[in-house]
């Protein structure tokens, strides 16, 4: 599929899938009842196959603790990096993500709740899409989402 089709693919597959991914029932989560935060986590993507960044993404708390750090040399043949966890008991608060020497900074989805307003069966976390602008300078996009994570 031309690098164009997929991304207007996916773009499309989270405005439709977001609002029935189970994050509707604010506060609901077993874990949060009991004082604990739900596990979080991370997927990464790149958004032109043919374009190739080497990305750092950060998460802290409020602290600045780290609480995930991973880094990815994203291309053609590594496109992407998907349901990476972090802990439970954690409270993201910062993400930073780093691409090919520029850093981009962003609140936490959803961080000044407890978390994100995820169902019981699901975590939440953040799908980061790096991308280039328009003037060919990196950018990134971030979506919150909540999805059942096996192994969390």
């Amino acid at each position: 599929m031309p690098p164009t089709g997929r991304r207007a693919l996916l773009a499309g597959t989270s405005a439709v899938l977001t609002p029935l991914s189970g994050c509707a029932d604010l506060g609901s989560s077993s874990d949060q009842r009991n004082g604990e935060s739900d596990p979080h986590w991370v997927s990464t993507y790149l958004g032109d196959r043919e374009e190739t960044h080497r990305v750092t993404v950060t998460v802290t708390n409020a602290n600045s603790d780290v609480l995930f750090e991973r880094e990815y040399q994203l291309s053609d043949s590594n496109e992407a990096d998907e349901d990476a966890t972090f802990p439970a008991s954690t409270d993201p608060e910062t993400i930073a993500v780093t691409v090919d020497g520029t850093r981009f900074e962003r609140d936490w989805p959803g961080f000044e709740q407890r978390a994100l307003p995820c169902d019981s069966s699901n975590e939440a976390g953040v799908e980061i899409y790096v991308e280039n602008a328009q003037d060919g300078t990196p950018d990134v996009q971030l979506e919150a989402d909540c999805q059942s994570i096996t192994g969390a």
